[in-house]
């Protein structure tokens, strides 16, 4: 049995490489100005003392909540590309990060949201949203699965066109769980999404985005590789993935 599962795991590994070739943030306009700090928001990058990048950071002047978010990015997604979603949390005074594994590779970075908690200790942020996109949001899900414990401040999951790797079960998680797809993506299929539901708690919610695709959960202007058309637009798709982590930002 292990072993079987193990070969599920290479093969899992395997299926979200081939998904996940790179792409960048060429929605320059919209992830500049996410990225530049205001009277309001100061924009950091948090680094470790060798110099390797942990997160973006996006600090309220002033928080309107003891509650943040983190997003784990898809594989080989420039991170920035989720700025404008952390952005848009920060600007409303939540405390927001998007962490930035080595490589742009989630699997390679699991702990990196335990980065953005030391920087923003429970003095400032007593709980945390965390989820992500794709491949970013199987590496979220691990951590939720390794952290739930009162202490380790997790408040709940958001995964965005993503499902549990197949060695991670969060049927008994007791913390609130959104995941988001849509109808028009090339790469996480709507089958996916059904057989994501019986590793998932029973409370999980699903959101269905009518038209919207892989390529449309964070920010570029070029259609993600083996990716759908969008038949909605990407500020369509955007206002609904806002809504919903609203909605676990202030339950």
């Amino acid at each position: 049995m292990r072993f079987n599962n193990t070969l599920k795991a290479v093969g899992f590994f395997l299926a979200i490489v081939s998904f996940n070739t790179p792409a960048l943030a060429d929605a320059q306009a919209e992830v500049d100005a996410a990225m530049t700090s205001s009277d309001t928001v100061k924009v950091i990058q948090k680094r470790s003392w060798t110099g390797v990048s942990h997160f973006f950071g996006f600090k309220p002047k002033n928080p309107v909540s003891t509650r943040g978010l983190i997003i784990y990015p898809g594989a080989f997604v420039d991170p920035r590309a989720y700025a404008p979603i952390a952005r848009h949390f920060a600007d409303q005074g939540y405390y927001a990060a998007v962490v930035t594994p080595p490589f742009n590779f989630g699997f390679l970075g699991v702990q990196y949201a335990t980065y953005v908690k030391r920087k923003w200790d429970e003095s400032k942020v007593t709980e945390w949203v965390i989820g992500g996109h794709s491949l970013g949001g199987v590496v979220a899900a691990d951590y939720v699965s390794a952290n739930r414990a009162a202490k380790d401040r997790v408040h709940s999951l958001f995964l965005l066109a993503s499902y549990t790797s197949p060695l991670t079960n969060l049927s008994n998680l007791n913390k609130p769980v959104t995941t988001i797809f849509g109808t028009a993506d090339g790469l996480t299929s709507l089958g996916d999404i059904e057989d994501s539901k019986k590793k998932l708690p029973a409370h999980t919610k699903f959101v269905r985005i009518e038209g919207g695709n892989h390529t449309q959960f964070y920010y570029s202007d070029s259609l993600q590789n083996n990716d759908k058309p969008a038949q909605i637009s990407r500020e369509q798709q955007q206002a609904i993935i806002e809504q919903e982590i609203g909605l676990l930002l202030t339950m």
